[in-house]
């Protein structure tokens, strides 16, 4: 054990000083591993959150898409939705 470790000990408040700081990093509920898991957590979820609403600004822009043009609503309900003409048939091929 180096010499100023030894001193360090014997001497009551650094003791203290040592124990208490070791006890808040690793022992305590907050300490730094629930740091470091929480920040990693907190960085998921904002990317996370960053693709959701790059989702969203897509659907807002089909939507404004879809209630502006009438051509492209009618495309949309015939791809999505199969829907017909009154004179007209559809055949839906599946893998």
């Amino acid at each position: 054990m180096p010499d100023w470790l030894r001193q360090g000990i014997q001497n009551k408040y650094v003791a203290a000083t040592l124990l208490a700081l070791f006890w808040t990093t690793f022992i305590h509920d907050l300490g730094l591993p629930f740091v470091v898991r929480e920040s990693r957590a907190l960085a998921q979820a904002k990317q996370e959150l960053a693709e959701v609403e790059a989702r969203n600004e897509t659907l807002r822009q089909t939507q404004a898409t879809l209630l502006n043009d009438a051509q492209a609503l009618e495309r949309f309900a015939r791809e999505r939705y199969f829907m017909r003409r009154s004179n007209e048939e559809v055949y839906r091929i599946v893998d």
